[in-house]
């Protein structure tokens, strides 16, 4: 049988028929014995090389049948470190990932040099355990893949905050064309609310979950295995969370119901200082997602427990009597 790839499964394709591949047969530009074109030897030992293909990293075992025996059983149980490298360095191949190494590439950048090193580190692990210490090949393969996931988290944070800033940058564009086409922006209304007021709450409170999700970014929890579009779909949900905070804030005080509870409960009449009370506010509803959800918790106890309160009670079941021992 012939050696896994790195990017494979772990499930070894099928030798050619009278194949007598030896050792001192692979060579760089020479096909190995699947027929794949060598590209790089990364680790050559007397008894085993490990080398690269348009496929991925390759063993090639010892020419003495025991011993590659025992070499195979060795590298075979390193498949689950290798099925994790190989799901990680296919998520740096795809995707945005794929984008940015051609923008690289176009612009004449070298290559990146880490992808060197996780091919020399993972050639080492792979040669560790030919060499009879599985244990180490498993330790060194681990080791590469928390630094790669590490490497991955990174990326995805910069990409999720690149969305949330695109999404602020696009809301507040938007808003701010709409209101600027407004012929009396002061008068006009939806659904009883002034149209230019609810645009600021809107636009500060996508501001404040910015500011949020750039506070919070360095321990933010990223799934480096999730797809590029759930990353997305995250950083838009919290921008939207922000606004619908904002634009609920301002409902709820426009309607005199939670004064009491922000403080707000004197009005100055200063229209200036209304408008800067308005986008702070806002921005606070945006910056902290249970804000809104609090606030809304403690408006909706008072009714809560008027409800309990007006709930029939239920009597306790009675009972039944016994008869006292001697009586008659």
């Amino acid at each position: 049988m012939a050696e896994d790839d790195l990017n494979s499964t772990m499930t070894e394709p099928e030798e050619r028929q009278g194949d007598e591949f030896k050792l001192s047969d692979l060579k760089v530009g020479a096909p190995d014995k699947r027929g794949i074109v060598v590209t790089a030897i990364l680790w050559a030992m007397h008894d085993f090389k490990i080398y690269m293909t348009e496929k991925g990293i390759s063993p090639q075992f010892s020419d003495d049948p025991a011993q590659a025996q025992t070499q195979r059983e060795n590298y075979l149980s390193l498949g689950p470190e290798l099925a994790d490298l190989n799901q990680q360095i296919n998520l740096m191949k795809v995707g945005w990932a794929r984008v940015l190494a051609w923008i690289a590439h176009q612009f004449g950048f070298p290559e990146d040099p880490r992808h060197n090193y996780y091919e020399q580190e993972t050639a080492k692990g792979i040669a560790q355990a030919l060499i009879d210490q599985p244990d180490k090949g498993r330790e060194t393969l681990s080791d590469l893949s928390k630094r790669i996931s590490k490497r991955l988290s990174n990326f995805m944070r910069v990409l999720y905050f690149t969305v949330c800033v695109v999404a602020t940058v696009a809301i507040t564009i938007g808003l701010a064309i709409y209101t600027e086409r407004m012929p009396t922006p002061a008068t006009e209304t939806i659904l009883g609310l002034n149209k230019f007021n609810v645009s600021v709450a809107a636009v500060m409170g996508c501001l404040g979950a910015l500011l949020s999700t750039a506070i919070g970014l360095r321990s933010l929890s990223i799934d480096p295995a999730a797809t590029l579009t759930i990353n997305i779909t995250y950083a838009i949900q919290r921008m939207l969370v922000g606004i619908l905070g904002a634009v609920i804030l301002h409902i709820a005080l426009k309607s005199g119901l939670i004064n009491n509870l922000v403080g707000t409960a004197q009005n100055t009449g200063a229209e200036g200082n209304a408008a800067d009370k308005l986008a702070f506010l806002s921005v606070l509803a945006g910056f902290s997602e249970r804000l809104v959800p609090n606030l809304l918790d403690r408006t909706a106890e008072p009714h809560s427990e008027d409800d309990d309160r007006k709930k029939p009670k239920t009597p306790a079941p009675k009972e039944p009597a016994t008869a006292e021992p001697g009586g008659g």
